[in-house]
């Protein structure tokens, strides 16, 4: 079992565009038992601004199948104060290793990508990586 809090406060976001300073928290848990590891994260960022305010919560299971697979699930979601949607994420990977040699893939959605109803995105990803 591995537990992780942090508090900060940003008082500087050119990037953002949000002017003041923000609040930041975060809380996570990971537990492993054998081949099975469970993760739960949450993150708020309260904004100076008004309706600025984010809440982060996510969710990983991970299976170790045997030493050369493992598969894993993850979902995500934020709520922005700013807008009437959630982004919504789901990613599901594998990585497989024999050798010398790992075979890893990912496929990821995306609904409402930063609040906006319109905007949704799919990714898939596959790698090969050869070790000599």
């Amino acid at each position: 079992l591995s537990v992780f809090l942090a508090i900060g406060e940003n008082n500087d976001q050119p990037l953002t565009g949000i002017t003041g300073k923000s609040d930041l928290s975060a809380m996570a848990v990971t537990y492993a038992a054998g081949a099975l590891t469970v993760g739960y994260q949450i993150n708020e960022t309260d904004s100076g601004a008004a309706s600025q305010d984010e809440d982060f919560t996510a969710l990983g299971v991970s299976y170790a199948v045997s030493d050369d697979l493992s598969v894993s699930i993850n979902q995500s979601e934020i709520d922005f104060e700013s807008s009437a949607e959630d982004q919504e994420a789901t990613g599901v990977s594998f990585s497989y290793t024999s050798g010398g040699m790992t075979i890893s893939g990912t496929h990821s959605t995306i609904d409402n990508v930063a609040g906006s109803e319109s905007a949704d995105n799919t990714g898939y990803e596959i790698n090969f990586v050869f070790a000599f």
